[in-house]
């Protein structure tokens, strides 16, 4: 069932592709491809919880917080792009402890998928309208100790999801300057379709954009993350409900 699924979300994906070189201008068709390369900084703060054995514990993390638990960080994005028609893909890993190391959580987010420009109002400062469609694909592993009154340790469990979610979204860009530009971007993705029960994530951005060269956009913004993938009830329940957001900062190299 969950390959069935995945191969209809990369069919789409593809469709969208090809519609997409069909539909483009003879002149459009002629350009060259071109490529990015985007280094983000991501200053996230964390709210959420995790859920074992039927016991919730809240991870709320402010920057500040959640910098000084960081084990590890790293995120990259790449993108083509031929005319109306682009390509991109994105990958971020993150790992903390929280909780004097009651929680200990790792997740490895990547992001594959099309995009296909729908509209471009205007010449001088345009307006442009994309949609988008890919996979995302998370792994969120959590490590959970539940405490008794003495602290001693009564439970300590580690629950590993690996989801595949479909999602789809839009991005829109408004010139201000020749140079200078708003940039935003939402989706949303998960459906409970790689996962049995319930698998719900979204995303959304927004950023101030300056094409310092030709080769090099510095931007500066916001951005959210979020999952919610839960199963079972009662003391049974598990599950991870997790929002990353906070200021952003990337710079894209274009050639």
């Amino acid at each position: 069932m969950k390959t069935r699924y995945l191969l209809t979300a990369f069919t789409a994906v593809s469709l969208l592709a090809i519609t997409g070189n069909a539909m483009a201008g003879e002149n459009e068709q002629d350009d060259p491809w071109q490529f990015g390369v985007t280094v983000p900084v991501w200053a996230a703060a964390l709210d959420g919880n995790v859920t074992l054995r039927g016991r919730t514990k809240d991870v709320n993390l402010s920057f500040d917080e959640l910098k000084d638990h960081l084990d590890a960080s790293f995120a990259i994005g790449l993108d083509a792009r031929k005319g109306p028609f682009g390509l991109f893909t994105d990958v971020g890993y993150l790992k903390f402890s929280a909780n004097a190391d009651d929680i200990i959580l790792k997740l490895v987010i990547s992001d594959y998928g099309a995009s296909y420009r729908l509209l471009k109002l205007g010449e001088e400062r345009p307006f442009i309208l994309e949609g988008t469609a890919g996979l995302r694909y998370w792994y969120v592993g959590s490590d959970l100790t539940i405490r008794g009154p003495g602290g001693d340790a009564l439970v300590r469990r580690d629950t590993i999801y690996r989801l595949y979610d479909p999602m789809v979204g839009a991005r829109a860009s408004q010139y201000l300057l020749e140079k200078l530009h708003a940039d935003f971007g939402a989706d949303i993705g998960g459906f409970g379709i790689s996962h049995n029960q319930a698998d719900l994530d979204w995303s959304a951005s927004a950023v101030m954009t300056y094409d310092l060269f030709k080769w090099l956009s510095l931007s500066a913004g916001y951005k959210a993350l979020a999952i919610d993938v839960h199963e079972n009830s009662g003391n049974h329940k598990k599950g991870v409900d997790l929002t990353m957001h906070g200021l952003l900062l990337a710079a894209k190299l274009k050639f």
